[in-house]
């Protein structure tokens, strides 16, 4: 069921199968807080800076990278390097960005209908900005010469001498490129050639309200009634670029406008290296990589195309553990404000005792979540059955799930209560570290790095929350393989990169917790999203999860899959046995009495 090896990561065995074979590898362990750097510094002195320098026929980024995989199979602590304030990027100098960003609004589709067309300027460089991939073209060389000027990016003694290409990327299909909003390569040219410029772009910008039914309720969706999701992304891109342990592309330039909620945000273009045929749902061509070389892209929930998905998804947990320990390190306060500290016994006094709460509260609760879990179950045995395993779609099986999470659902806030009960186990966290939200590359030892996009939703949570967003795109086989060993690597990366020690089987205990909640969300999206995009009529012309009328179509796909891996998870693991174990043990404070 998910039990590893007492020495290493990962389990190798899930009955009748046969997952991994162990192979001889250089120790990862933490060393102790007194340890010391190969050149003999204390090792809390290790940073990203501390890099060897890079050579002149290579990146810096290589260098970098080859020193900061080196340190994590040596266990060397790895702690954030001191920034003085004058070495902040150029666009941190004066008003805070932050102070600049007026409120959110919510427009209504009329006013949303009215402004989305207009050009006004931004509030973090004052000027007007592109937000169609015709206007990145005719706004013309000039406007990117002074909107990169402006926040640094360009030498002053540089400019843009041409738009050589603007290609706007498909947001349908197979290779759909995210469904936030929508993206374009740019290709520019400069007067000066410049090895710190890149002539390969990538560009961000929202759904257009205009252009289909699907724009306009993405739009209304993403950048108005869903709350305030695209300028946290742009201000963490302007913010904290240079404080991340890890890699993320170049930002070039990004601003919004809050009356129209326009925004374009552009960056380097990731060198995504060129994935083999597909047939059949599955890579056939091997291609050999070279260190350093850029793995293919891969889709939302299209981990089938992943060529090694056990590397990914431990280098994702290593990052993820990397984020959170340096923000107790204070990393990003200038960006979060400072990391408020405190014990379980402190948060509970502070909530003081669970008082008494009404019988029917529970009761509407529970009420509301088995009419979403009723629509899911009903996908599963009668609107889509070919697409589910034989588990998750056996009748019997999805009553007793049902049955325990009409148990459960009360529990919910108190989950979260307890999950967020100590700032040791609270920390900022990409939102949707999902495989496609990143790019990998080997070392010369074949071990993955990686840099991280997409940072809509930056902020601090208890990780485990967001622990179910990564995973969510992995199917159960690799769950129920893999589990144990992504707690113990996140613990130990925690620690290393400066965050206290974590009980790994504790960490574990709270990610299983997230389960019954998790399993209702993805219930929820079978009527708002599957069923919108591909009408019950439909299914029975779907055989499988290739088809292209459901890998085609985004949220067809996402929840989609999302749905089956949960349905066939769930029975995998006595959750009933698990919470009410939680309740009657160290859960047993933080729970709501229902008795009035």
């Amino acid at each position: 069921t998910g039990s590893g090896p007492e020495e290493g990561w990962i389990s190798i065995k899930v009955t009748g199968k046969v997952l991994a074979e162990l192979l001889e590898q250089p120790s990862a362990r933490v060393p102790h807080q007194n340890a010391k750097t190969p050149n003999g510094d204390s090792a809390a002195t290790a940073s990203v800076s501390a890099a060897a320098a890079p050579s002149a026929s290579e990146p810096r980024w290589v260098a970098e990278s080859r020193r900061k995989m080196q340190a994590f199979r040596d266990g060397e602590k790895w702690l954030p390097p001191t920034i003085d304030p004058k070495d902040f990027p150029e666009r941190l100098r004066g008003t805070h960005p932050v102070q600049k960003m007026p409120p959110h609004k919510k427009l209504l589709p009329k006013e949303m209908a009215e402004m989305s067309v207009k050009n006004l300027p931004g509030h973090l460089s004052g000027m007007k900005f592109p937000h169609n991939a015709d206007q990145l073209k005719s706004f013309g060389a000039d406007w990117y010469t002074e909107a990169f000027h402006n926040f640094g990016t360009l030498p002053k003694d540089n400019r843009v001498k041409r738009i050589v290409s603007v290609e706007q990327l498909p947001h349908s299909g197979f290779d759909a490129a995210g469904g936030a909003g929508h993206k374009a390569f740019v290709t520019l040219e400069y007067e000066k050639q410049d090895s710190n410029l890149h002539t390969e772009l990538f560009a961000k910008f929202p759904w257009d309200y205009h252009e289909s039914d699907t724009g306009k309720t993405y739009r209304m969706q993403i950048s108005s009634s869903g709350g305030d999701l695209d300028a946290p992304e742009l201000l963490t891109y302007v913010c904290c670029e240079h404080l991340f342990p890890f890699r993320i592309p170049k930002l070039y330039f990004c601003d919004i406008n809050r009356d129209t909620t326009n925004y374009m945000l552009i960056t380097e273009r990731v060198p995504f290296g060129r994935r083999g045929r597909v047939e059949h749902g599955k890579v056939v061509d091997k291609i050999e990589r070279k260190p350093y070389e850029v793995l293919p892209v891969c889709g939302k929930y299209q981990d089938y195309l992943l060529e090694d998905p056990g590397k990914i998804y431990f280098c994702i947990f290593r990052e993820m553990a990397h984020l959170a320990a340096w923000d107790q390190q204070g990393r990003y306060d200038y960006f979060l404000g400072p990391k408020p500290k405190y014990t379980v016994d402190e948060a509970f006094a502070a909530m003081g005792e669970k008082k008494p709460a009404k019988k029917q509260l529970a009761a509407n609760m529970t009420k509301g979540a088995m009419l979403l879990v009723d629509s899911g179950i009903d996908f599963a045995l009668n609107t889509a059955p070919q697409v589910f395993t034989a588990r998750g779609r056996d009748p019997k099986v999805l009553a007793k799930m049902q049955e325990e999470l009409a148990r459960f659902i009360p529990m919910n806030d108190d989950i979260k209560g307890y999950c967020a009960a100590s700032s040791e186990w609270v920390a900022a966290m990409h939102s949707n570290l999902q495989a496609d939200n990143a790019f990998f590359w080997p070392d010369e030892q074949g071990d993955l790095d990686a840099g991280l996009f997409d940072w809509c939703g930056f902020n601090r949570t208890p990780f485990v929350v967001n622990f179910m967003g990564c995973l969510s795109g992995a199917d159960a086989d690799f769950l129920d393989a893999h589990e144990e060993g992504l707690m113990k690597m996140f613990c130990d990366e925690y620690e290393r990169y400066g965050g206290p020690h974590l009980d790994w089987q504790e960490l574990l205990l709270r990610y299983r917790l997230q389960w019954p909640n998790y399993v209702v969300d993805c219930c929820r999206w079978v009527e708002r999203d599957i069923l919108r995009e591909c009408p019950k009529e439909e299914w029975s012309s779907i055989k499988t999860v290739h088809d292209s009328k459901f890998v085609d179509r985004w949220n067809v796909r996402c929840r989609g899959t999302a749905l089956i891996n949960a349905f066939e998870f769930w029975p995998r693991r006595d959750f009933a046995k698990i919470v009410d174990a939680w309740a009657a043990g160290p859960g047993k404070r933080f729970l709501t009495p229902y008795t009035l």
